[in-house]
């Protein structure tokens, strides 16, 4: 009989507790600011995301995060003037006297072995040795 009473008082202690959970979880002490948490890091104002229209000769570049130094800043989308043909005829310049490359004329393997770039060094089945 005296261990009935004890699990008794013991179920009605755990009820007592379980009932009271929830109003002790509903007044939480310090009040914590989750948005606050979760907005860290993120600017203040969002930047207007605006889409450029094409035009003739350049290319539009989309606005971006680039990061400087310790911080990030956002770049708005621009355009920038497409000279492609104008590289180009200046890297193919058959005299040499101006050129943008700035790697090695002939390519080396480690050995100093000179590595071919042409197709037809390599025949179709040479790697199937």
């Amino acid at each position: 009989m005296r261990t009935q009473k004890l699990i008794s008082a013991g179920f009605a202690i755990v009820a007592l507790a379980s009932a009271s959970i929830p109003a002790l979880a509903y007044n939480t002490w310090p009040d914590i600011d989750f948005e606050w948490y979760a907005n860290v890091g993120k600017p203040f104002a969002q930047p207007v995301i605006v889409a450029l229209a094409p035009r003739e000769g350049y290319i539009v570049v989309p606005g971006r995060w680039e990061n400087r130094g310790t911080h990030q800043v956002y770049i708005a989308s621009h355009y920038v003037r497409d000279d492609y043909p104008q590289q180009l005829a200046v890297y193919n310049n058959p005299n040499g006297s101006t050129s943008y490359a700035t790697g090695p004329l002939i390519l080396r393997d480690r050995d100093g072995n000179i590595i071919p770039t042409q197709p037809d060094a390599y025949p179709v089945g040479s790697a199937t040795r």
